[in-house]
């Protein structure tokens, strides 16, 4: 028996840390990672790390990869 698909609210908050743009990704209220454009790269940093683990080419795959740790390792 297949599982149904859990609908998911993911949000995205730009603001500012030390004058440099971030984007922080939220699940429901909670913060889990944030996005940051580091020259023409983007780093991907998950809040509970404090550090980048990721450094991708598009914004698109560094959300990604902050969605794909988050559900690998929340439960």
């Amino acid at each position: 028996m297949a599982r149904k698909d859990k609908v998911i609210s993911v949000t995205l908050n730009e603001t500012k840390v030390n004058g440099q743009p971030v984007t922080e990704v939220l699940i429901g209220k909670q913060v889990i990672g944030q996005v940051t454009q580091v020259g023409e790269r983007f780093e991907a940093e998950m809040v509970s790390d404090n550090q980048p683990f990721a450094h991708t080419k598009s914004f698109d795959e560094s959300l990604q990869e902050i969605l794909s740790a988050y559900h690998l390792h929340k439960g």
